[in-house]
């Protein structure tokens, strides 16, 4: 009876060794210990300050900042990370050796649920630069692009709050920086404005800045990216007037008939207070003597003008104005005038099957006579004739025959360009 007794104490002992065994077979077949790799970890650089107490700053490449991890766990806990799960952490006082090239700072990895010993870093060790720091104060430039402001208006003046910015950093990275600014839109506004923008970095290659490079900057430790730019909108005028003044003398016998702008009317913006003084002196653009300077001239000649330089202060032209003008300056004999008359009253003879088109609606005449006759001329008295006999389709410059009263004489010989077509009937019926 003992015995038997005793042999149901041993089996059931061993049933239990049995049951174990089995329950951890399928716990292990189930859900495994597996390692496992997670890539594009970032690794985060920190104690920063322990160099730049140095008068440096330590550099990392971005390319570099990411790692692979290994992992070794249950397959049930290994499968669910991902990279956000793991901490990478590189702390710049555990470099060992700070002469070394290049200088290796060790990577500490963690992450919950994995003891130290199942979690590593590849590599171990991560590579830095060391440069020395550098500061400088840069210029905020406002920069409103390409847009414009609401009609009537153009863009007077931007000023930025604060108006300069210290940037300090790495001296590789602060000798690309070639300045700093403020980008803003002023699309449609019709009045005075304060907007906020994200300063960028531009670089000497007139790019924004790299990221990465812009990650090793700091700002001076009361300032900030962000900046405040104050917009002041100028109204704009039309209709304003050129007038041109020159210096010196034409050639003897020969005087100035008139100065001809072109454009003759500009569009001008400013401040109100500027445009007030502007319409006091007769909404006009003066143009200085010595920028057109005679010098025994007898023929008509023409001089550009950079206008942009002679606009009084808080004066600015309007968007899509040209700066340069061009004054066309005429000469003639004394005693002579100018007159104009239409090509419509010009009496042409043509072939009976085509039709003129001029080049221009108008025929500059110069005649010369005396003063009291001149004055007393109408263009009525033009007699011009063009003959076209004998010419067939196409362009041309032909002589004009202009006939005049015996008191007075045409000066120079007059041309006009026209265009000789068939007419339309004979087109049709070709």
């Amino acid at each position: 009876m003992k015995k038997s007794l005793m042999n149901k104490f041993t089996l059931k002992i061993i049933s239990v060794f049995i049951a174990v065994f089995v329950w951890l077979l399928v716990v292990n077949i189930e859900d495994p210990v597996m390692t496992q790799t997670i890539s594009n970890v970032s690794v985060e650089i920190t104690n920063s300050t322990y160099i730049e107490s140095m008068g440096k700053m330590p550099l990392v490449d971005e390319a570099k900042r990411n790692i692979s991890v290994s992992v070794t766990g249950k397959r049930s806990v290994v499968d669910r990370l991902e990279a956000k799960d793991i901490t990478a952490v590189a702390d710049l006082q555990q470099i060992v050796d700070m002469d070394s090239d290049p200088i290796m700072v060790p990577i500490t990895v963690s992450c919950p649920g994995i003891t130290e010993d199942h979690i590593q870093a590849r590599p171990q060790n991560i590579e830095i630069e060391i440069d020395e720091i550098k500061s400088m104060d840069f210029i905020v430039t406002p920069d409103a692009g390409s847009s414009k402001p609401g009609k009537g208006y153009e863009l007077g003046r931007m000023t930025s709050d604060p108006d300069k910015i210290t940037i300090k950093g790495p001296a590789s990275v602060m000798g690309k920086i070639d300045k700093v600014v403020a980008p803003i839109s002023v699309e449609g506004l019709n009045e005075d404005t304060i907007i906020p923008s994200t300063i960028k970095i531009i670089d000497k290659n007139q790019d924004e800045m790299s990221e990465s490079d812009v990650k090793s900057l700091k700002f001076a430790d009361d300032q900030s990216s962000t900046v405040n730019v104050a917009v002041e909108l100028w109204r704009t005028k039309s209709n304003i007037a050129i007038e041109a003044d020159y210096s010196g003398k034409p050639a003897s016998g020969y005087q100035v008939d008139v100065i001809e702008s072109v454009p003759e009317t500009i569009t001008i913006a400013g401040t109100e207070e500027a445009l007030q003084e502007f319409a006091d002196n007769g909404n006009a653009l003066k143009i200085p003597a010595d920028e057109v300077q005679l010098d025994g001239e007898s023929a008509d000649f023409e001089v550009k003008v950079d206008i942009s330089k002679l606009l009084p202060e808080d004066i600015i032209l309007a968007t899509n104005e040209n700066k340069i003008i061009l004054l066309k300056v005429k000469i003639l004999p004394l005693g002579s005038q100018e007159f104009s008359i239409p090509t419509t009253s010009i009496q042409v003879i043509k072939p009976g099957d085509m039709d003129v088109v001029f080049d221009s609606e108008k025929v500059t005449i110069r005649l010369k006579g005396r003063k009291k006759d001149l004055a007393n001329f109408s263009e009525s008295s033009i007699a011009a004739t063009l003959d076209l006999s004998g010419y067939s389709p196409g362009e041309y410059e032909v002589p004009l025959t202009i006939q005049v009263p015996s008191q007075y004489q045409v000066v120079d010989e007059i041309t006009v360009k026209l265009q000789l077509v068939k007419t339309a009937a004979e087109k049709s019926d070709g």
